[in-house]
């Protein structure tokens, strides 16, 4: 069979988060950025955010989905802190 696939991701700008299947991201975030989540139907994937800097992290989503029943985008506005999301195949989570 065909194993789990981690991808771990540098940025500093404005983002469209991956969506490949059977992968696992990880987004090290520096700056005032934001991260687009992909659409939450179908996605079984786990993102990982953190804020690796002193600037605000934005974590936005498609369409109207939301993270935890909250409209996007929600924020990490301090320093080294992580969220990790999965989807409930139509919002996404905060696990």
């Amino acid at each position: 069979g065909t194993g789990l696939t981690r991808s771990v991701n540098v940025i500093s700008a404005n983002t469209n988060a991956g969506a490949a299947a059977i992968t696992d991201y990880v987004y090290l975030v520096s700056g005032t950025t934001t991260l687009t989540l992909p659409t939450a139907v179908g996605n079984t994937n786990l993102y990982t955010v953190k804020n690796t800097g002193v600037a605000t992290v934005s974590i936005a989503t498609t369409s109207a989905q939301t993270i935890d029943g909250s409209a996007s985008p929600i924020t990490l506005p301090v320093a080294n802190t992580s969220l990790d999301l999965i989807s409930d195949n139509a919002n996404w989570r905060i696990v």
